[in-house]
């Protein structure tokens, strides 16, 4: 009778199996983690770029405006620098300069057939800010139009965005140690982008804006 001599072969039991699959699963959750995290953060800093240079860009049409009222009526605070009147008094009128404490919207109109001043600044009639206003928020809200600028929705946008955007004046004051004073031929400029992603994001850039030809 021959005899068979067995070798004894080595292998992997239940217990270790499913401990190197956990292994391994937890390292693909932790690349699949680091991987939508870079993701992310690639999206944030893309947005608030965009925000950024929309904030900066309202804050150049406002100047804009100002240095075109020295030009045409050698004011500094006129919506419409191209405006003219009669009545000297009609040019400090509530409804044709910059009024603190309104919301504005601004944008340029490219249609070269315009003969108004191309800068348009219009009031928000119906103010909202809020993750619960958003709806409310789209006479604000800004799209792509044709041409792929940023825009107010209108029926010439293609696609809309997550950005709104609007500008405030407010009073400029300084704290004289007994009290504020405000300053007279002065404003400050608030220029804000507001986005939603996954949470309402914001991003204002503050400026001071001054009748200089009066410093």
């Amino acid at each position: 009778m021959k005899n068979y001599n067995y070798s004894k072969s080595s292998a992997f039991s239940i217990i270790e199996v499913l401990i190197w699959i956990f292994i391994f699963t937890m390292w693909l959750l932790s690349v699949y983690m680091l991987l939508q995290s870079s993701f992310n953060m690639n999206e944030d800093n893309k947005n608030r770029i965009v925000a950024a240079n929309l904030a900066r860009e309202w804050i150049e049409l406002v100047r804009n405006i100002r240095d075109s009222n020295y030009k045409n009526i050698h004011k500094f605070n006129q919506i419409n620098p191209k405006y003219s009147s009669n009545d000297a008094e009609d040019y400090s009128k509530w409804e044709n300069i910059f009024q603190t404490w309104v919301y504005y919207k601004v944008w340029n109109n490219f249609n070269w057939w315009v003969s108004e001043f191309p800068i348009k600044l219009e009031k928000i009639s119906n103010f909202w800010e809020g993750v619960a206003d958003l709806e409310k928020m789209d006479n604000y809200r800004l799209c792509l139009d044709t041409e792929n600028k940023y825009s107010y929705c209108d029926d010439n946008f293609t696609k809309k965005t997550n950005f709104y955007r609007y500008i405030k004046f407010d009073d400029l004051t300084y704290d004289s140690g007994w009290l504020n004073v405000t300053e007279t031929d002065s404003y400050t400029l608030d220029s804000k982008v507001l986005w939603y992603a996954k949470w309402l994001h914001e991003l204002d850039i503050k400026t001071i804006l001054t009748d200089y030809k009066k410093l």
